[in-house]
C-alpha cells in the first residue's frame, strides 16, 4: 500500500507552530504533515521524484528584458536594472499565476483590446517576454508547471491536501496543483483536521462584547451595533520612538511578572513590525532587564566586504579615482597588510596624498596591491587581469574567509562580463558587484520558555494572557498596501473583469492582512497596550496606525482616536499608564560643569617632539603661526589629537594653492631662462593636469571642467604677472620650493621656501605665492602680525639651506647680503614686499610697507615658546578670534582645528588686549 501523508496547509510558519501544538495535545496521529505553501512543493516534488533543477533564470530574464525592444520598461532598465527586473518579474508572475495552467499564454489568449492605453501595453509586453523566454518560467512557476504535469503512476506517495478557503489566500496555479494532488491521491478528507485548521481563524464570539479588549476582537475594521464604555483591558501609549517603546515594554513585562502570581513569561508577548531595528532595539532592552524571549527573529547583519571591496576597486581603476573609493579599500580588513596600516594609508589619501607610498617593511603582496589600486584601465583585457589580480591578493583570516570566496566567485563573472568587449561597460561591472548585507543565518529560538514574541506579518504562534503591540504607527497594523509598478489597482481590477483573471488587488491585501491583525488581537486573554513612536529611527515624526480611528469607533465618549493616547511626556498621563514601573522621583541634577583653566604640565612641551637622539625637531612658520594664534590647537597638532574626518573631495582654497604653487614652481625654474609670454600661455594647462593628476585626481573629471578652466585662466594670468615682476626686477631665479634650516633662539626651525630670488645689487628676496587677494595679506603686515616669509629670512640668516648642491644660493649667504620678503598674491597679482627695491617702481601692483612687518608676530612667537618651555598652556580667551581678526589682521583659522578648542575657552578678553 503506498504510504499517504495528509498535509495541512496554513499561511506561514507562526500558523504551522501553533497548529503543531494543537495537534499534539489534541489529535496526535501518523501521517500528518503541516507546513506553509514552499514545503508543500518540496513534499510534492519528492512524492513524485521530480529532482532540482539548475534553473539559469536570473540570466536569461535579464538579457530578454534587455533585448525586448520598446517594451515599457526599455527606458527604466537602462537606470535601474536591478529594481526594473525586480518589479517585472513579480508583474509575470502574477500574470501566469493568474491564467489556466496548461494553456499556451499568447496575445490571443490574453487579448485585452477593450481595456485602456497603459494595462494593454503592459499586458502585450508581458506575452512579448514570455514568448523571448520561450518557456523559462521563474523557478517556483517552473516547479508547479512540473509537478502539474507529473503523471499520477509516477508518484511514491500520495498527498493530501487540506487548508480552509482564504487561509492562505491561493494563485489559480496553487489551486490547479493542490486539486491535482487531492485528485491523484483519491484520500477522503477528515473533517477533524479541516476543523483543526478552521480553528486557527478565532471567529468572534458573537455575544456583544463585554470588555474593551472583546470589543477589539469582535467588531475592529467593522461599524459597531453599540459602542462600549472604556476599561483597563486595553491602553495606548505614546512613547519618543522605538528604543523608549523597548524599553516601555521590558519595564512592563517585569512589572506584570512581579505582580501578576502565576504569571509565566510565555503568558506575556510582544507583537513587532518586522523591521531590522526593532529587532535589535528590543533584544537589547530585554536581555538587559534580564527577559528571556522566545520567537525573536535577532539576524545580525554583516558587511560584505569582498563585494565592498571589489566594487570599490572598479572606482580605482576607472580614472581618476575619487578619494573615498581609494580610502575604503586601503582600510578594508582584506588587505594584505594590518588594519592600522590601512587607516594611516586611507587618511593619507583624505587627507590629499595620492602617491599610496608603501610602509618600510610592506610585503610583495601589498607592494602588488598599491599598484594596482594606483593604475587605471582603458581596456577590458587589462581590467579582467587587474581584477584576477585584485581577488587573488585578498587576505582574510578565517573569519572572513567566506567573504574572499565570494570576492573571487563574484571576479569570474566580471572576467566573463570583459570576454570579448572592445569597451568596458562600467555600469554592468558595478551592478554585478554591488555589496549586499550579508545574514549571518540566525534563525529565532521557539524552544526557549520566554516571552512570546509575534512579527506583525506573520500569524501569532501561542496564545498570551498579555500583549504590548510595539510600533503602532503610520504604514503598520496593518502592513499599508501599496501599488505594484507595473499594474495599479485599476489595471489589476480590469484584467479580471475582461480577461477573468484570477488577481488579487491591493485592497484584497489590505483585507487579509486585517484579518490577521484581527487574529493576532484574539489570541490575547487578558490585556494588550499598544505603544505609539511619535518619531522614526530618523527623528522624523509619524502619526498613529490607521487603525486607531477604528478602534476609537468601538468605545462610547470617544469622539477621536488620538485622545485614546496617554504620553509618556506628560506626569498626569504617566500616572494613568498600567503596568509601567516608575522611579522615586528624584532632584534634577545639574550635568557636570566643563572647567577651563589655564594649565601647568611641569615640562618642556617642546620635547614632545624629538629625534632618535633626543634632538628636537624643527618647528615650520605654520606651526608657530599656529602657536601664535592657539597654543591648545599647537598642542594638539603636536600630539597627533586633531580630528581626521573624512569628506568628499572638494577644490578648497588649500588645494587650489597648492596647485597654482605646482604650476609656477615649473614655469620658473633655476638655472633656466624665464619664459616668453606665449610659452607660459601654452604650458600652464599641461603643467596644471600634471598637478592635478598628483594632487587631486578628482578634478580632472567631466563635471568639474569649468573650475578646471577657471583655475587655469587664473593661474595664467598670474604667471604672466608674475614673469612681469622678474623682468623688471632683472632678478636671478637662486631656488624654488628650497628647503631651508635654521634657529629661532635656539629652537630649531625649517621650511620651504617658494621661490628665492637674486638682485643685480646683492640682496636676496624670499618670495611666498599666496593663491588669496592682497587685501588679506596687507593688514596683517601692516599691524606687524605677519611671520612665514620673515622666518624664511631667519633661517636663511641662523643656516640655510638643508641641501648643499644650490651653489649660487650659498654663495650669496655667504657675501652676507641682506634679505627683503616678497609675498605675490596670485587672485590680483599683488606684490607685498618691506624691501624698496628701485626697480619696483616701474611694477604695477608693487607695494612696499614701512616698518617691521613681523615685530609684533615675532614677540608673540617668542612669549609663547618660553610659555611652552615652561610647561605652562594658557587657553584661548573668548576675545582671542575678534582680537586676531581685528587688530592683527590675522584670520585664526587655528581656533577651528579642533572642537576642543570652543569647548575649553575661557571667558574674557585676549591676554594681549589686556
Amino acid at each position: 500500500m503506498m504510504q499517504a501523508i495528509q498535509f495541512l496547509l496554513v499561511p506561514d510558519g507562526g500558523a504551522a507552530r501553533r497548529l503543531r501544538r494543537i495537534l499534539a495535545t489534541q489529535s496526535p496521529s501518523m501521517g500528518v504533515v503541516v507546513g506553509t505553501w514552499p514545503e508543500l512543493v518540496e513534499q510534492a516534488r519528492s512524492a513524485y521524484l521530480i529532482p532540482t533543477q539548475v534553473s539559469d533564470w536570473k540570466s536569461q530574464f535579464h538579457s530578454a528584458l534587455e533585448q525586448l525592444p520598446n517594451a515599457f520598461w526599455s527606458n527604466s532598465f537602462e537606470v535601474a536594472p536591478q529594481e526594473v527586473e525586480a518589479e517585472v518579474e513579480a508583474a509575470l508572475s502574477l500574470v501566469v499565476s493568474a491564467t489556466q495552467p496548461g494553456i499556451e499564454i499568447s496575445s490571443d489568449a490574453l487579448n485585452f483590446e477593450g481595456g485602456a492605453d497603459r494595462p494593454r501595453k503592459h499586458v502585450a509586453d508581458i506575452v512579448r517576454l514570455l514568448v523571448e523566454l520561450d518557456g523559462l518560467l521563474p523557478d517556483e512557476l517552473l516547479n508547479m508547471q512540473q509537478l502539474l504535469s507529473a503523471e499520477p503512476s509516477a508518484g511514491i506517495r500520495q498527498v493530501a491536501v487540506y487548508y480552509v478557503e482564504g487561509f492562505p489566500s491561493l494563485t489559480r496555479w496553487q489551486r490547479a496543483l493542490i486539486d491535482k494532488l487531492n485528485a491523484d491521491s483519491g484520500i477522503e478528507h477528515d473533517p477533524k483536521l479541516i476543523g483543526l485548521i478552521a480553528s486557527l481563524l478565532l471567529d468572534p464570539s458573537p455575544a456583544t462584547p463585554q470588555t474593551s479588549l472583546q470589543a477589539l476582537q469582535q467588531c475592529l475594521f467593522a461599524v459597531p451595533e453599540e459602542t462600549v464604555p472604556r476599561d483597563d483591558t486595553v491602553q495606548w501609549v505614546g512613547v519618543r520612538d522605538f528604543l523608549e517603546e523597548a524599553e516601555v515594554a521590558a519595564g512592563m513585562a517585569q512589572q506584570l511578572l512581579a505582580e501578576t502570581p502565576g504569571l509565566a513569561p510565555a503568558d506575556i508577548g510582544l507583537l513587532l513590525p518586522d523591521t531590522f531595528e526593532y529587532s535589535l532595539a528590543v533584544n537589547d532592552a530585554f536581555s538587559t532587564a534580564g527577559l528571556s524571549l522566545s520567537g525573536l527573529p535577532v539576524d545580525h547583519w554583516q558587511r560584505d566586504l569582498g563585494h565592498e571591496a571589489l566594487f570599490h576597486f572598479l572606482y580605482c581603476r576607472q580614472k581618476p579615482s575619487p578619494a573615498m573609493a581609494l580610502a575604503v579599500c586601503l582600510s578594508s580588513p582584506l588587505m594584505p597588510w594590518p588594519k592600522e596600516q590601512g587607516a594611516e594609508l586611507a587618511q593619507a589619501v583624505m587627507d590629499g596624498d595620492y602617491r599610496l607610498r608603501p610602509f618600510p617593511a610592506a610585503s610583495r603582496a601589498a607592494r602588488q596591491m598599491l599598484g594596482l589600486l594606483g593604475e587605471g584601465d582603458d581596456r577590458p583585457d587589462t581590467l579582467a587581469a587587474a581584477i584576477q589580480t585584485f581577488v587573488s591578493l585578498l587576505d582574510g583570516s578565517e573569519k572572513l574567509e567566506s567573504l574572499v570566496y565570494q570576492a573571487k566567485a563574484t571576479a569570474v563573472e566580471l572576467c566573463a562580463a570583459l570576454s570579448g568587449k572592445t569597451d568596458i561597460d562600467w555600469s554592468l561591472l558595478r551592478r554585478l558587484s554591488s555589496p549586499k548585507n550579508i545574514s549571518t543565518g540566525e534563525s529565532p529560538d521557539f524552544n526557549l520558555e520566554g516571552i512570546t514574541v509575534w512579527r506583525e506579518a506573520h500569524e501569532a504562534w501561542r496564545p498570551v494572557r498579555f500583549l504590548m503591540v510595539l510600533g503602532f504607527a503610520s504604514g503598520h497594523y496593518p502592513v499599508a498596501s501599496s501599488d505594484s509598478a507595473v499594474f495599479v489597482s485599476e489595471d489589476l481590477l480590469a484584467l479580471r473583469d475582461v480577461l477573468g483573471l484570477s488577481l488579487a488587488t491591493p485592497a484584497d491585501q489590505m483585507r487579509d492582512r486585517r484579518a490577521r491583525f484581527k487574529r493576532q488581537l484574539a489570541s490575547v486573554a487578558e490585556f494588550v497596550c499598544f505603544t505609539i513612536p511619535r518619531r522614526d529611527a530618523s527623528g522624523a515624526s509619524q502619526s498613529p496606525s490607521e487603525s486607531l480611528v477604528f478602534m476609537g469607533q468601538l468605545y462610547s465618549g470617544i469622539d477621536d482616536g488620538e485622545s485614546l493616547i496617554l504620553e509618556m511626556d506628560v506626569a498626569a498621563d504617566r500616572d494613568r499608564i498600567h503596568f509601567l514601573p516608575q522611579a522615586a522621583p528624584q532632584s534634577p541634577q545639574q550635568p557636570r560643569a566643563i572647567v577651563a583653566e589655564d594649565m601647568q604640565f611641569e615640562c618642556d612641551l617642546l620635547a614632545l617632539r624629538t629625534d632618535a637622539e633626543g634632538n628636537l625637531r624643527p618647528e615650520s612658520p605654520s606651526s608657530l603661526e599656529t602657536l601664535m594664534v592657539s597654543r591648545l590647537a599647537w598642542l594638539l597638532r603636536r600630539i597627533n589629537a586633531e580630528p581626521q574626518g573624512w569628506e568628499p573631495e572638494r577644490p578648497d582654497v588649500m588645494l587650489l594653492g597648492t596647485l597654482t604653487h605646482q604650476v609656477l614652481e615649473e614655469l620658473f625654474q633655476p638655472s633656466r631662462p624665464i619664459p616668453d609670454p606665449q610659452a607660459i600661455s601654452t604650458h600652464v594647462e599641461p603643467l596644471l593636469d600634471a598637478a592635478i593628476r598628483t594632487h587631486a585626481p578628482f578634478l580632472r573629471s567631466a563635471q568639474w571642467q569649468v573650475e578646471r578652466r577657471h583655475l587655469a585662466s587664473g593661474i595664467t594670468k598670474a604667471a604672466l604677472a608674475w614673469r612681469d615682476v622678474l623682468v623688471t626686477l632683472n632678478a636671478e631665479i637662486l631656488g624654488t620650493e628650497e628647503w631651508l634650516e635654521g634657529d629661532l633662539d635656539g629652537l630649531p626651525i625649517h621650511g620651504q621656501a617658494d621661490i628665492l630670488l637674486g638682485l643685480p645689487d646683492g640682496r636676496l628676496l624670499v618670495v611666498d605665492y599666496k593663491r588669496s587677494s592682497a587685501n588679506s595679506r596687507r593688514p596683517r603686515m601692516q599691524k606687524g602680525y605677519d611671520s612665514q616669509a620673515n622666518l624664511y629670512r631667519t633661517m636663511l640668516q641662523t643656516g640655510g639651506p638643508k641641501s648643499e648642491d644650490n651653489t649660487a644660493l650659498l654663495e650669496r649667504l655667504k657675501a652676507g647680503d641682506s634679505t627683503g620678503i616678497v609675498y605675490f598674491m596670485t587672485n590680483d597679482q599683488t606684490s607685498l614686499s618691506d624691501a624698496l627695491v628701485v626697480e619696483s617702481g616701474a611694477i604695477p601692483g608693487w607695494e612696499v610697507l614701512d616698518g617691521d612687518v613681523a615685530q609684533q608676530a615675532m614677540a608673540l612667537i617668542r612669549e609663547r615658546l618660553g610659555e611652552v618651555r615652561a610647561g605652562q598652556l594658557y587657553l584661548n580667551r573668548d576675545g582671542d578670534a575678534t582680537f586676531f581678526d581685528k587688530q592683527a589682521g590675522v584670520k585664526p583659522y587655528a581656533l577651528d582645528n579642533s572642537p576642543l578648542i570652543p569647548l575649553f575657552t575661557i571667558p574674557g578678553e585676549a591676554r594681549e588686549a589686556e
